[in-house]
């Protein structure tokens, strides 16, 4: 069968080859035997054609005036056509018949003259593996021919990834994850995080390998490595990282203010993986499930609810998770005091010798005294002075009488009467109702100041738990005297040259001497501020 099928092949290739050479049995070659007239020429050049995988390809090539000519196609060594037959037995090759080319009009009846053609090759369902040089080639004396050369483009398959599902690390480890593909054009690599940018901060990293040095819990997610060379969609594939780590515990609140008989929340935020157990202590004793305690979980949200809270309820709380990694703990202050002073008066004042300062606070009792401090801002005033004053002065010294003494400037102090107290002058008066979260406001004015000098104050609340945290510092600064009323006007009008007016030049200095005090002091203040 095979010798049978091998005969019209062997048949055309001796046609060609007498075509070509003019005769199979002589070797001498005779004049009348070379096709006579202009040899033909290619019309069409050689290209490169870029077609993607699966598509078909047209590969052209006309000629001028072919004659008896034999236009063949060869790849390599192998020849896929002569003339219109298709000797390759590949089913996706097809000759196709060049058209004809429309020559210039005759010198006689002037109309064109159509001549030329050639063979055309098809190529279907085009694999990676047909890619190279194709070649259109034209049996004349001294052969000529045309090239084409075929690139396939290939999309992007990623056929290999390190990691394959979800890869779990502990807390500190390095993860190396590596990703390969293939394709025409070479595909480049990048990688990328779902709903979250890069450990780096970058939104995606170009490369084959991308590093972790240290893995902790802000590293966890899932990863994809895109594989694209722009044919076709791009190529993915998903790593998810899992880290394992310690518990680490946030507190919502580090002081909560509460009331008598109302309800109070404490809330830690624990990450942990695995997830952690949480306890609940009350200074070292573990608190239990009761009708007064109960505790709550919502993803990483812990909760414990202290229903009807009593005056022995206040104190210190934590939260302590473990899992098998380790163990933290937050703490947290439950507190009955007003939560600390907010000042919103105005920081410039509208009189020279006092000022009206107004605060408020949040208490759920009635505050029955406030403490108030203040005193001149000290020169070279600074944020670490004010801290060790925070921690040394108030802290160590002793109220006496009104001043706190051994201190420069002094800080003055005064107790004021809140609204919770029953005033006694006026039978019938009652405190504002209670319990609940109320914000309490207080206004009290400061006497005998200072005219353009800068102030510093703080205050304290005390209700029926106790004194509250200190206030930051707040500034305020008194009225200066009105510049305008620093110099009067002369009586009478000053005459030069003569000593009536050296007389009135004295008169309109004196007032200007006699106000020289006022003059530095609000000097003092521009240079201070």
């Amino acid at each position: 069968m095979e010798s049978m099928n091998l005969k019209p092949i062997m048949f055309l290739w001796i046609l060609a080859f007498i075509s070509i050479k003019g005769t199979y049995a002589e070797p001498q070659v005779n004049e009348y035997d070379i096709p006579q007239g202009k040899p033909p020429a290619f019309v069409t050049p050689g290209q490169t054609y870029r077609i993607a995988s699966g598509a078909t390809v047209i590969l052209p090539c006309r000629i001028t005036q072919p004659g008896s000519y034999v236009l063949a196609w060869k790849r390599g060594i192998a020849v896929l056509t002569a003339g219109p037959v298709k000797v390759s037995p590949d089913p996706r090759l097809r000759v196709l018949p060049s058209p004809t080319i429309e020559q210039p009009a005759s010198s006689l009846g002037g109309v064109p003259e159509l001549s030329g053609g050639g063979y055309s090759l098809e190529l279907r369902d085009v694999r990676p593996q047909d890619a190279g040089d194709y070649i259109c080639q034209l049996g004349t004396i001294e052969p000529k021919e045309i090239v084409h050369t075929l690139e396939v483009l290939v999309p992007a398959r990623i056929h290999f990834v390190s990691h394959s599902g979800s890869v779990e690390v502990n807390q500190g480890q390095m993860i190396k994850m590596e990703c390969r593909a293939s394709g025409n054009p070479v595909p480049s690599v990048s990688w990328t995080r779902k709903n979250n940018v890069m450990p780096s901060g970058e939104r995606s990293i170009q490369g084959l390998t991308m590093v972790i040095q240290h893995a902790d819990r802000h590293t966890a997610g899932q990863y994809q490595c895109s594989a694209d060379n722009g044919v076709g969609e791009p190529d993915t594939k998903h790593i998810n990282i899992n880290v394992l780590y310690p518990p680490e515990v946030e507190v919502e609140r580090t002081t909560v203010h509460t009331g008598i008989g109302l309800e109070a929340q404490l809330v830690c935020i624990v990450y942990a993986e695995p997830t952690a157990q949480v306890l609940w202590y009350k200074e070292s004793t573990q608190l239990g499930i009761t009708e007064q305690h109960a505790t709550q979980t919502r993803g990483n949200r812990y909760t414990l609810t202290i229903r009807n809270v009593a005056p022995n309820d206040m104190g210190n709380y934590s939260c302590v998770a473990s899992n098998i990694h380790g163990k933290s703990r937050g703490h947290i202050f439950l507190t009955g005091s007003a939560t600390t002073a907010v000042f919103d008066s105005p920081s410039m004042g509208t009189d020279r010798d006092k000022y009206s300062l107004s605060w408020s606070v949040n208490s759920h009792s009635a505050i029955v005294e406030y403490r108030l401090f203040y005193r001149q801002q000290p020169r070279h005033h600074s944020a670490h002075h004010q801290h060790r004053e925070d921690s040394n002065e108030f802290r160590n010294s002793r109220i006496n009488g009104t001043r706190l003494v051994g201190m420069k400037p002094e800080w003055v102090s005064m107790n004021i009467a809140g609204p919770g107290v029953i005033n006694p002058n006026y039978p019938g008066s009652n405190p504002p109702p209670y319990p609940g979260v109320t914000k309490q406001k207080m206004t009290y004015t400061i006497q005998n100041l200072q005219s353009a000098t800068t102030y510093e104050v703080r205050v304290q609340a005390k209700n029926e738990q106790g004194w509250n945290k200190l206030s930051p510092v707040f500034h305020f600064t008194t009225r200066a005297n009105d510049m305008e009323n620093l110099i009067e006007p002369s009586a009478q009008p000053a005459v030069y040259g003569s000593n009536q007016g050296q007389s009135s030049n004295s008169n309109q200095i004196r007032p200007i001497l006699t106000n020289i005090p006022y003059i530095l002091s609000v000097c003092v203040y521009f240079l201070i501020n």
